[in-house]
């Protein structure tokens, strides 16, 4: 039997909230960060300078890297969770995987970028914007309305299919029935 098949949804939820909480903790726990309230300017009296930036980050290490990574991977997760266990198939499975796939390939793009700045100082500019704020402007939004685009577009396939329709209708019949009836019982 596949991996895949073994592992529900829901138990990759919780294993993906407990690194969440680790990260965080390992953060909180961690020690402040070298200029982390800016350090005083050189010339201006009661202004402060944010110092360097990979300094600061030294302390946590790729820490928001591992974090995002699996927020992304919670996000999707969470997603999937939202479609009927009996409506999963194949091509759900595959739109989700390119999609979380993506949303990962652009925050990979985002980390490094930036990262690649605070070790070099020199950026890219594109369309008036570093390259890093570009993904972050174009990308990061643009990776999850891949999952809106994939909502409406598949809306009545997999989140509410007419089969699925039709069964709550004839309940909320049963429902209404059940209650006139009560109704005339009192």
């Amino acid at each position: 039997m596949k991996l895949i098949y073994l592992v529900k949804p829901i138990h990759l939820v919780f294993a993906l909230l407990l690194v969440i909480a680790g990260i965080t903790i390992f953060v909180l726990t961690s020690d402040a960060p070298i200029g982390a309230s800016g350090t005083a300017h050189p010339t201006i009296a009661g202004l402060s300078v944010g110092g360097d930036g990979a300094e600061k980050l030294s302390a946590i290490g790729k820490a928001p890297y591992y974090f995002q990574v699996a927020v992304i991977l919670l996000a999707g997760t969470l997603l999937y969770m939202g479609v009927p266990a009996h409506r999963r198939d194949w091509l759900l499975r595959l739109c989700f995987g390119v999609g979380i796939a993506f949303a990962l390939f652009v925050w990979v793009m985002l980390f490094s970028g930036y990262e690649a700045y605070l070790t070099t100082g020199q950026t890219r500019v594109v369309f008036g914007f570093p390259v890093p704020t570009n993904w972050m402007f174009w990308g990061i939004w643009g990776s999850f309305a891949i999952f809106d685009v994939f909502y409406a577009v598949a809306f009545r396939r997999y989140f509410l299919h007419p089969d699925d329709e039709a069964a709550f209708k004839e309940l909320v019949r049963e429902v209404e029935a059940q209650n006139s009836a009560d109704r005339e019982a009192n």
